[in-house]
């Protein structure tokens, strides 16, 4: 309790005991800590007075020492002259010289150029002491460093200090003095390892850029006499290491002219001048470099010459180890150079334009297993280009005849995340450079390294020579991580570089790819990177860098060496060796061999999508520089292997060489059961799936067409857009008519099942049925065929037809639309030799608006599809691939479905032995028409160019291109066009064009009468113990398969059952109690139903049914 007392202020307290003398332990710890870090301040703060101290006091001594010896020096220089040469002088002077030599002290400079002078004119002692003893040897290493320091100063005499450079750098000029071979070489290594050590190389390449005058271009002649002395300068180190490539010493100065002067940014008198002359010089040591970055291949950070001379190996007697155990320091300072510095872009440049007169010696001394293997360490540093820098160009393989000019509409498909092609200006671009960019003289260096790669008569020789050795492990990976970096760079590099192109054509080099990487994962089981992958695992780094490059470069070679191969050569039984001399390429691998890769390439793709949609990203401390290279990599490899895989299950429709159910994957996990999950058309959605991508925050935009797609949503349409054989066939028929459903209730509504809602009613006669229909339904008139149709027919009377459509008047009326519309009689198709249905390349002649027509016929067959409506249609194999394939162009493959006998004589000048020209054939083709024949040139001045047997491929791809595409191109952009109006052209995508017939027609199997009689419906007092239907069932057992279908054709104008059975028939098959016996069966196709009287006895029903379905008619019976 506190009493008030009035004050509402507080007053001042005052202790009156004074402070405390006693402290606790904390804070006597605090007190002590503080004294003692003082102490240790006072200790620095004192040391530090003492270095700077000595430090000065040593520089003032020094300066005075220097001073006093710079004295001494000009005193006896003027009074012994005339006796400089002698021993005593040369002595006194050069050891006073090279301590107090300083190039910034101005008459230093003159005494040096005053004591060269002396030298030069009577140089033999001084070599001779030198070539025999350490000591002296410094002095001269020193005194010729001072020379070079002399070189670059401006305003000075050059020619005294470079006279001194090339009498006691020379091997002729030293020779004169120094008789004995071996004191002569090790003498001029020690002194170039002395001035290697102190810059040597640097300094030239430093005099180069300041004394030489600006160059217009290569040149092989030097522009002034002193750039030429310094060029023989820059060369003589190499020369004298030519002697011990493989000696500590000669590595050194062989290492250091790599580092300072070919790995180093390009100047312009080392761009113009010094590698062009390099280049043609036939002394400069092409395989000495080679040597020596063979050495440095697989170390990241190579050790300098004095480490290794502080070994046992090195003997310290050696004459010159006491000049480079002097010189330590200088040595340690290639510590600074790392391996990725070393390996740089202007070293693939410069290696690349020296080896143009230089790799024919690397042939003679086994190295050019090494160059292949040097090129591959640096091939990396192109991946730094940017993708503007890609030139455009079209190839003839890449589709851009068609889709990129004509299929418009589907090219944004094809954007599988590779680099953009298009060229921007270097100015503009160099312009908004940011931190980490290229500068444009390491730009230009690696595109004109990437062209000189390119170059015909370099990459045929290397193929050449590097062929005897191509299975050498060495080399498989070396030849692998060249092409793999052209391919992560330009996506079309097997088009665009001969190097990929000519190793695509060599078999052996394929098949040793496949082995290896095969080989390599039966040594490692389970835990190989291939199997790791198939798991949808990350294999560990040292493995996904050594396995990719092999799988990622099969893939793309093998990939575009099987569209070269016929079936012939693909199912031939005999090996490479034992193929016929006359064959230019042959399939590396047999049958067998091809379904084992194609099961393990199946694996690896599955186990690609996983990794390209992962659940959950791990954590990694790698920067955004190299997450998008890894990316890059991984998207390249998921591209390349479903490339080839595609390309082997194409083979396989046609030739059928794997097992049955071979490419079906019964484990995947598809949302089956809900198919709207999957969209696989052109959306924002869609085009946002893009693999190997980060997971990014959502914007309001990502919801607007719904909830962002799961992971499990993006696997699943990266498989049925990419490999969708790897679905049974009956899912991916699922999949679409759920997709087709959903698209019915938002396009029709809930209402069309009452005959409400929206449709087209359409009034047509029979006996002009494809005219009246084309008028109506016009895309100006009915601009979505997907509402529900009323067809109104009129009769030959003129008439219109009693009835209400409920369903079965539209599927009369678009089966014989279709018909009708692919009658060949009408002219808008013809038919092959096997009476198979493709566009009429002539049409032109006969409806001059054709392609309207192909648009509208396009449209009713989307329409039937989307009716799921079979029409029994034969459409040529080439036609159907035209319409189920991404592209619209086919390759000569397709071409046998077309005109086997134009097929067959192609393959026959294909393998012709003898000279093609003797067949006087040219690149033209004729082309009749309504019985006038036109010759059409295949090429630019086709009529005047000869098939010769180097231009014979040519000549055979133009000839099948001419024939399945340029005919027949506006065609089927237009009937595509249609059949995409209706339905998307994304969903067929899934279907091979075998299975695109069987969606359009029905599938070519016996039908299941249980299955027809489990869905089977009756009307009328019929029921399924009525003995008329027992009766029929077992008259219809009786029938064999052909009667059956007549059977089938019969009631639903459709001789094949649906795709997934007889519940997917609508309306479902009916049987109706038809009256009077004496009648025959009669049938309602529109309605799928039979009129079937109530015969007794199966005898008789089996004989009035065979009457009436083998007579073709229906309603007419009546």
């Amino acid at each position: 309790m506190f009493g008030f007392d009035g004050e509402y202020r507080r007053r001042p307290v005052q202790s009156l005991g004074g402070a405390s003398q006693t402290c606790d332990r904390d804070t006597a710890i605090r007190k002590a800590a503080v004294e003692r870090q003082k102490r240790n301040e006072l200790r620095q703060k004192t040391h530090g007075a003492v270095v700077l101290q000595s430090y000065a006091r040593s520089f003032i001594h020094r300066q005075r020492r220097k001073r006093a010896e710079r004295e001494a020096f000009d005193a006896y220089l003027h009074a012994h002259r005339d006796r400089v040469t002698e021993d005593v002088s040369l002595c006194f002077l050069l050891r006073r010289l090279t301590f107090f030599y300083s190039n910034r002290v101005p008459k230093d400079s003159e005494r040096l150029i005053e004591v060269c002078q002396q030298i030069l004119r009577n140089p033999t002692r001084l070599l001779q002491h030198a070539a025999h003893d350490s000591v002296w040897l410094l002095r001269v290493c020193k005194v010729l460093d001072a020379c070079l320091v002399q070189l670059a100063l401006p305003h000075s005499v050059q020619a005294i200090p470079l006279r001194m450079l090339e009498t006691f750098t020379t091997v002729a000029a030293v020779e004169r003095y120094v008789e004995d071979e071996t004191v002569l070489y090790k003498y001029l290594e020690c002194v170039f390892g002395f001035l290697i050590t102190r810059n040597y190389f640097v300094r030239l390449r430093q005099l180069l850029d300041d004394k030489c005058p600006p160059l217009d271009g290569e040149t092989l002649h030097a522009p002034t006499p002193f750039a030429d002395a310094l060029m023989q300068l820059m060369l003589r180190p190499l020369s004298v290491a030519l002697r011990q490539p493989c000696s500590e010493l000669s590595q050194l100065f062989s290492r250091k002219f790599i580092c300072d002067i070919l790995a180093t940014p390009h100047t312009e008198p080392v761009r113009y001048f010094v590698l062009p002359c390099l280049a043609e010089s036939e002394e400069f040591p092409y395989a000495l470099l080679m040597h020596t970055l063979h050495a440095l291949l697989d170390i990241s950070e190579y050790s300098p010459v004095s480490e290794v001379a502080a070994t046992d190996s090195v003997n310290t007697n050696n004459l010159f180890y006491g000049v480079m155990q002097a010189e330590e320091a200088g040595v340690k300072s290639s510590k600074a150079q790392t391996h990725d510095k070393l390996f740089s872009s202007y070293l693939l440049n410069s290696l690349l334009v020296l080896d143009r007169s230089h790799l024919g010696t690397l042939e003679q001394s086994n190295l050019l297993i090494v160059y292949v293997r040097v090129i591959a360490e640096m091939m990396p540093n192109i991946l730094q280009l940017p993708k503007s820098t890609l030139r455009t160009h079209a190839t003839p393989h890449r589709h851009t005849d068609s889709d990129d000019e004509d299929d418009s509409d589907e090219s944004d498909e094809e954007d599988d995340g590779q680099p953009s092609t298009r060229t921007l200006d270097y100015d503009m671009e160099q312009s908004c450079r940011t931190p980490g960019e290229l500068s444009s003289k390491e730009r230009n260096s690696l595109l004109e390294s990437i062209t000189i790669l390119n170059e015909t008569q370099r990459v045929d020789f290397i193929v050449q020579q590097i062929e005897p050795h191509i299975e050498q492990s060495q080399v498989i990976y070396a030849l692998c991580e060249i092409c793999h970096n052209l391919m992560i760079y330009n996506k079309h590099a097997v088009y665009e570089y001969r190097l990929l192109y000519t190793l695509a054509f060599t078999p052996k080099f394929i098949r040793a790819v496949w082995f290896k990487l095969a080989a390599e994962s039966t040594q490692l089981g389970f835990s190989s990177p291939l199997s790791l992958i198939s798991k949808g695992v990350v294999p560990k780094k040292q493995g996904v860098d050594r396995t990719i490059p092999l799988l990622a470069t099969f893939c793309m070679l093998f990939g575009r060496l099987l569209p070269t191969l016929h079936d012939v050569e693909f199912v031939e039984k005999k090996l490479l060796e034992a193929a016929p001399q006359h064959h230019a390429r042959l399939m590396p691998f047999s049958i067998a061999e091809i379904v084992q890769m194609s099961k393990t390439l199946k694996d690896i793709s599955l186990g690609l999508v996983e990794l390209a949609f992962r659940s959950v990203l791990g954590h990694t401390d790698a920067d955004g520089k190299t997450l998008r290279h890894q990316k890059q990599i991984w998207a390249n490899l998921l591209n390349v292997v479903v490339f080839v895989l595609n390309q082997i299950h194409s083979r396989d429709l046609r030739l059928g060489f794997c097992p049955e159910g071979h490419w079906t994957v019964s484990r995947l996990d598809l949302p089956l059961d809900r198919p709207t999950d999957l969209p696989l058309t052109h959306s924002s959605r869609l085009r946002g799936i893009r693999p190997f991508q980060p997971i990014r925050d959502f914007t309001r935009e990502d919801f607007e067409n719904g909830p962002p797609m799961s992971t499990k949503q993006k696997r699943s349409i990266t498989i049925l857009r990419e490999i969708p054989f790897v679905v049974a066939f009956n899912k991916r028929v699922s999949i679409l008519q759920g997709l087709v459903a959903a698209n019915k209730m938002r396009v029709q509504g809930h209402l069309q099942a009452f005959l409400q809602g929206p449709s087209i009613m359409v009034t047509v006669r029979r006996t002009h049925l494809y005219e009246d229909a084309y008028d109506k339904l016009r895309p100006e008139n009915e601009p979505d065929l997907r509402l529900k149709f009323r067809i109104q027919f009129v009769s030959q009377l003129g008439l219109d037809e009693a009835g209400i459509d409920g369903g079965g008047v539209f599927r009369e009326f678009l089966s014989e639309l279709i018909k009708t519309a692919f009658d060949p009689n009408r002219g808008f198709f013809m038919v092959t030799t096997d009476n198979k249905l493709y566009p009429n390349p002539n049409v032109a002649d006969l409806f001059s608006d054709f392609e309207k027509h192909y648009y509208f016929i396009g449209r009713i067959l989307g329409k039937a599809i989307y009716e799921n409506l079979l029409v029994e249609l034969p459409l040529a194999e080439f036609f159907l691939t035209k319409l189920a394939g991404k592209y619209s162009d086919v390759d000569i493959h397709q071409l046998a479905s077309l005109d086997p006998e134009l097929y067959r004589n192609l393959l026959y000048l294909k393998d012709y032995p003898g000279d093609v020209s003797e067949l006087n054939l040219d690149f033209t083709v004729a082309s009749s028409s309504l019985g006038q024949t036109q010759v059409v040139e295949l090429k630019p001045q086709g009529q005047s160019t000869p098939v010769t047997n180097s231009n014979r491929i040519e000549y055979l791809q133009l000839i099948a291109n001419f024939k399945l595409n340029v005919q027949i191109k506006r065609h089927c952009k237009a009937f595509r066009k249609g059949l995409s109006n209706v339905l998307p052209i994304e969903w067929l995508y899934m279907f091979s064009n075998k299975e695109l017939q069987i969606l359009i027609s029905g599938a070519e199997i016996p039908i299941d009468l249980e299955d027809l009689k489990k869905h089977c419906k009756y009307g009328g007092e019929y029921t399924p113990e009525h003995p008329s239907i027992v009766a029929f069932w077992e008259a219809v057992e009786g029938f064999d398969d052909l009667q059956r279908r007549q059977l089938l054709k019969f009631v639903t104008s459709c001789s094949r059952p649906p795709l997934l059975g007889f519940k997917d028939l609508d309306p479902p098959f009916f049987i109706q109690n038809a009256g009077d016996m004496e009648r025959l069966p009669t049938a309602s196709t529109c309605t799928n139903l039979l009129k079937l009287p109530p015969f007794k006895n199966a005898e008789q029903m089996r004989e009035k049914l065979i009457y009436a379905i083998q007579s073709g008619v229906g309603f007419e019976l009546s």
